[in-house]
């Protein structure tokens, strides 16, 4: 099954008998039958017809779709699962102060130990960088969480442990580019411009898995309710960040799979992954998300995170304990 992403300016997509044509004026660019997809991203100026949309809808494959620049809009999708139920407990967990406290901080908790995992674990031979410091200091705020009484304070922890991930994460990269820190809307340099690319379309996934399983996707337990803010999907993408997406941005610059001739530095300021650029992180991208990996042994990304939807799914019906995906603990299986 494919994900197709379209970012060809003014292309069109077209229903043929039980094919999806994409076309740019008289040229025909792809033609797919629509049991091969999976999943389409239209990006910009990018046209679907009505007919089109139809049959993708009853053949279950969702369109997502993004501005020019790659921030995600939204979805069109078949009605999904009618589960009010699932969602009547779920506002219940909310409710309850405690639970959604310890929800919030096993997200937490959890992140910071794929952080550090992902430091720990990386060659710091050739690097004057003092790694173990960082290591020591998130430890100190990692002990600290289970003091932290508020949502907000265990974002708190949150962010400082991130802060200082990030800082060393920059001294892993070896490319043409620096790397100082996080920055966005809009990203400042090459490495954030694919870092929130990638954040963006895994946020899109998981959008797209909770919708399935019929959660209130704005209900959140870490980062709460924030109106327009898909406050769950964004606790879910936690536990996959490192794992997921961070290791693959490693792998894109220091194995030089992108470089400075993917992308443009406007005059205006700013930094744009090109059309070729873009061709080639979606490529990639692909490549990680489905196969496999030393994360998760012989199964995709994609399936641990209908996993993790799943047993979230339990721990809020059944009561079950929620065990988020831990790549410190993969990434030791697979050594024994």
């Amino acid at each position: 099954m494919a994900v197709i992403y379209v970012k060809e300016q003014g292309a069109i997509l077209q229903k043929s008998g039980e094919r999806i044509i994409i076309s740019k004026g008289s040229n025909t660019l792809l033609e797919m039958p629509v049991m091969q997809l999976e999943n389409l991203a239209l990006i910009g100026n990018v046209q679907i017809t009505t007919q089109a949309l139809h049959m993708l809808m009853e053949q279950g494959v969702d369109v997502s779709y993004f501005s020019y620049s790659g921030k995600y809009l939204g979805h069109a999708a078949a009605e999904a699962s009618k589960n009010i139920f699932l969602r009547f407990q779920q506002y219940g967990f909310y409710l309850n102060e405690e639970k959604r406290l310890e929800m919030a901080k096993i997200i937490v908790r959890n992140k910071i130990r794929n952080q550090i995992a992902l430091i720990r674990n990386h060659r710091w031979e050739d690097s004057e960088h003092n790694w173990k410091s960082d290591l020591e200091q998130m430890e100190r705020h990692l002990k600290s969480l289970p003091e932290k009484s508020t949502p907000n304070e265990v974002l708190g922890i949150e962010g400082i442990c991130s802060n200082i991930y990030f800082g060393a994460f920059g001294h892993m990269l070896k490319c043409d580019f620096e790397f100082h820190g996080r920055n966005r809307r809009p990203p400042k340099d090459p490495v954030n411009v694919i870092i929130s690319l990638a954040y963006t379309f895994l946020t899109k996934e998981m959008c797209s898995t909770l919708d399935a399983e019929s959660f209130e996707t704005y209900l959140g337990f870490l980062h709460g309710i924030r109106y327009g803010r898909k406050s769950l999907a964004l606790d879910m993408i936690e536990e996959f960040r490192q794992p997921m997406i961070d290791r693959l941005v490693l792998l894109l610059f220091n194995k030089r799979m992108i470089g400075k001739y993917d992308f443009e530095f406007p005059e205006e300021g700013g930094v744009v992954l090109n059309e070729d650029g873009f061709r080639k992180f979606c490529t990639e991208y692909e490549k990680w998300m489905n196969g496999r990996n030393s994360a998760s042994g012989e199964r995709s990304f994609r399936s641990r995170m209908r996993e993790q939807a799943a047993q979230l799914k339990r721990a809020i019906c059944k009561g079950e304990e929620y065990v988020p995906y831990s790549w410190e603990d993969e990434h030791v299986h697979r050594q024994l």
